[in-house]
């Protein structure tokens, strides 16, 4: 008994014919996924502004000289610095005299800090969905955020170095970047879909499938203009389709 393997064979042409072919849904695709993207970054996200105000931290030892040990001192000291300002003590206080329509967990979320190049320089931002919010919120915690510091880790120098800043735009606003990129990744679905379709079908549609894949010759076409002709077509090629499944030819999938 004769056994042959069916083999799938895929030719660059092939798949550059399926994206001309589908050319213009794949545009399409790509449209709605930006569309989406858009639709969901100014409908559906909630604009978020962000003020950062800016502490300095230092320690000054009696003489009135700042020396190597307390600039290390207060490198060290970053950390607890932070963790101060998201401490009950202060953010209850915050919410008190600011009387914020906020529990302590969400205001919390909405801090963040940083230290940047590792310097005795704290940065304090405040995201909100209000820009005039934000920068109360972020100078009143510096505010009693420098004080409590003080107090507490008997640091004798916390100075709010810069005033919140008051934004114009949120922050959290979507680049052109990123409607390009889901432009792409909505153009390569679409067409990845059509490419395993393609792939899929293993169906004889054209002459040039006849020879590409049966090895045979077609010697005419009879056309047909009614539904009597039609159906004899079909049967046509039904019957190139199952002598193809028989193995008179490479099977195509």
């Amino acid at each position: 008994m004769d056994n042959r393997d069916s083999t799938v064979t895929i030719y660059l042409s092939d798949l550059w014919d399926v994206f001309v072919r589908r050319l213009v849904l794949i545009i399409l695709a790509a449209l709605v996924f930006v569309a989406g993207e858009y639709i969901y970054a100014t409908k559906i996200v909630k604009p978020l502004y962000n003020s950062t105000s800016t502490l300095y931290v230092l320690r000054q030892d009696d003489s009135g000289d700042y020396s190597s040990t307390d600039f290390s001192l207060a490198l060290n000291l970053v950390n607890d610095c932070t963790y101060m300002l998201k401490s009950h003590a202060v953010l209850d206080k915050v919410v008190e005299e600011l009387d914020l329509d906020m529990s302590y967990d969400d205001l919390s979320d909405s801090i963040s800090t940083r230290n940047p190049d590792s310097s005795r320089i704290l940065e304090v931002s405040v995201k909100t969905g209000d820009p005039e919010l934000s920068k109360k919120i972020v100078d009143k915690l510096c505010t009693i955020g420098a004080e409590q510091i003080s107090n507490v880790m008997r640091m004798d120098q916390v100075t709010v170095l810069e005033r919140g800043t008051l934004a114009t735009s949120p922050s959290n606003r979507v680049g052109v970047m990123r409607y390009v990129m889901f432009g792409v990744l909505g153009a390569v679905l679409c067409y990845l879909a059509f490419v395993v379709a393609f792939i899929l079908d293993d169906k004889i549609k054209t002459e040039e499938d006849v020879k590409r894949y049966l090895q045979l010759s077609v010697l005419g076409e009879i056309p047909y203009t009614s539904n009597s002709g039609r159906r004899e077509h079909n049967r046509r090629i039904k019957a190139i389709e199952k002598a193809n499944k028989t193995g008179k030819g490479g099977k195509r999938r």
